[in-house]
């Protein structure tokens, strides 16, 4: 008698079966790291949405004309929030996050203080049916929600991209 060669039709279906583990381990690896690049670049787009408001609140509080340090939105706009929708030359360049659809990405401006004037800009956005930051989704469009309960919650509207600085009249 011959001794056979080869495999054994045990040993290839226990060979496919760990075979197709791993390659089933793989793939899932690979997805959940596109959502986490997506996440990070949703959150780095989001924080230069926020570093933008502030600059441009930064120029406002510059110049002679300026007698008390102000958050308030510029001049034509109802909001922050509309000012950096606007891709005009008066406005804020458009939205980064979810840039087709402006109504996805929200910029939330809180103020206290007066001389300094503590600023907190703060950005809402939706990832993937979720909300980012401490707002709420009404089917259509985000709104600021303080009443949700956030890990470091302050009287300002929080989120992974908010910043935060003392303002005062620069001459």
């Amino acid at each position: 008698m011959r001794p056979s060669s080869g495999f054994t039709l045990p040993e290839l279906l226990i060979g496919a079966t760990l075979l197709m583990i791993g390659i089933v381990a793989m793939l899932g690896v690979t997805v959940s790291q596109f959502a986490l690049n997506e996440h990070a670049r949703n959150l780095s787009w989001a924080s230069n949405d926020a570093t933008r408001v502030m600059e441009r609140i930064r120029q406002q509080n510059s110049g002679s004309s300026c007698a008390t340090p102000s958050g308030a939105g510029p001049a034509g706009f109802a909001s922050w929030d509309a000012w950096l929708a606007d891709t005009g030359t008066n406005g804020g360049g458009g939205k980064s996050v979810e840039s087709n659809q402006a109504n996805h990405e929200l910029v939330v401006v809180t103020t206290s203080g007066t001389d300094p004037l503590t600023v907190t800009v703060a950005i809402c956005w939706r990832h993937r049916g979720r909300v980012i930051g401490e707002c709420a989704w009404n089917g259509s469009a985000l709104a600021a929600d303080e009443s949700l309960v956030m890990a470091s919650d302050t009287t300002a509207i929080d989120s992974p991209a908010m910043l935060s600085t003392l303002m005062t009249c620069r001459k």
